[in-house]
Order: C-alpha cells, then sequence, then structure tokens
C-alpha cells in the first residue's frame, strides 16, 4: 500500500513538473510571438528565454506552429475567463452569448496583439466539444432549453458563434476600431444583432438583449 501511494505521489509530481515545464515555453513563446511576430521568432529564442535545452522543447511541441496553437489556446482560455466573469449572475443565455462575442470585439481595442494572435492562430474552435467550448455549448443549450434559441443543430450555432466572432474579430484588427466597441455599441452591436437572428431570437427580445449594460472596464483581462 505505501509503495502504491509513493508512485501515485510521483506520478503527480511528475505531472505538474511537466504541465509546469509546458506553462514556462507557451510563455516564453507568448512574449516572443507580441513582440516580434510568429514567422520572426525561432525555436532556438524561444528556449533561451525558458531557459531550457532544445531537446526539452521538442518533449512538448513538434514545431513552431504547434507551440504557436498552443499560444492561442492559451489566450483562449483566457478570455473565456474573462467572459465568465463578464456574465457572472446573468442567468439569461440570449445575454451571455451577445455579451460574450462582444467583449472578444473589445479586447481588440485594449490588447490588439492577444487579440491578434487568438483571431489569426486558434484552429479549434470548429469542434464543437473542442476545449474553450464548453460554456459556449452550455449557453446555446440553456437558449434552446428556455425557448429563447431556436436552431437547426448545436453545431451550426456553436460555428455560428465562433465563426462570426472571429472573423469579426479580424475585421476590426484589419481596419481599426473606435471607442463605441468597448461600450458594445456600432459594429460590436451590429454583429451581437446578426448573431441573435442567426440564433433565432425573436426579433422583439434582441431589443431588451442588446439593451443590457454592457461595461468591460473592470474586467481582469483588461488590467
Amino acid at each position: 500500500m505505501a509503495g502504491r501511494t509513493a508512485a501515485h505521489k510521483s506520478e503527480e509530481a511528475g505531472s505538474r513538473r511537466r504541465a509546469q515545464m509546458r506553462s514556462v515555453l507557451v510563455e516564453a513563446a507568448m512574449q516572443l510571438f507580441a513582440r516580434q511576430g510568429v514567422d520572426a521568432t525561432t525555436i532556438d529564442e524561444i528556449v533561451v528565454l525558458a531557459g531550457v535545452a532544445k531537446g526539452t522543447f521538442y518533449n512538448y511541441f513538434t514545431d513552431r506552429a504547434d507551440i504557436a496553437r498552443a499560444v492561442a489556446a492559451a489566450i483562449r482560455h483566457e478570455f473565456n475567463a474573462a467572459v465568465a466573469e463578464l456574465n457572472e449572475g446573468i442567468d439569461d443565455p440570449a445575454v451571455r452569448v451577445s455579451r460574450g462575442v462582444r467583449l472578444f470585439m473589445a479586447v481588440v481595442t485594449r490588447d490588439p496583439v492577444k487579440a491578434s494572435m487568438l483571431a489569426r492562430l486558434y484552429e479549434s474552435g470548429a469542434a464543437v466539444d473542442a476545449q474553450g467550448n464548453e460554456h459556449l455549448l452550455g449557453d446555446i443549450r440553456d437558449g434552446v432549453a428556455k425557448g429563447q434559441f431556436v436552431i437547426p443543430g448545436e453545431a451550426a450555432a456553436v460555428h455560428l458563434v465562433v465563426g462570426l466572432g472571429t472573423t469579426a474579430m479580424r475585421h476590426l484588427l484589419d481596419n481599426g476600431t473606435d471607442p463605441e466597441i468597448l461600450k458594445g455599441e456600432g459594429y460590436a452591436r451590429d454583429i451581437a444583432t446578426v448573431l441573435l437572428r442567426g440564433l433565432g431570437v425573436a426579433e422583439p427580445a434582441i431589443a431588451d438583449v442588446l439593451a443590457y449594460p454592457f461595461d468591460v472596464s473592470q474586467i481582469s483581462v483588461f488590467k
């Protein structure tokens, strides 16, 4: 029994060390990508900044594109946490989804580097059950259960939200933003309106959903 317990503790410690080392590599890559771009960053630079041997890199990632995807996924996780923070205490799924997609657009104004890396590198959003889509899928199911959303299928609804949100971010990155985005107005409101219509929200209800107060100034991702 003591032997099994010791082995289990050893496995847990090993898993923690691997997770920590992976995190160190992702953080180093994120700093370099933000400073000089993905294409201009080499694996040698990543391992030097991380303070590890080059061979260690290949224990976790196959190449630069692989770690770029990991960086984007980490940013997506951070943004999703910000959406959860923004929507804390809100039970209306239509309000939650509309505020979430507008927050992603607001990030373009406040942190364009991270927004750019997410919009251009994140590749796993198309999978309905992908890590990072859990809350969105939950909101969609809740909206259907409450009769707010009328959709042909969950996959189509997830793809609508992820695709429209990512495209909107890219549009703002390419064409610039204005202060209205931080308030969820202007182009952000237009995108949210199209999104809600696509999810089958009744037209009279859309105005009520978008009238819900939208203030991202205190969200931790912006601090």
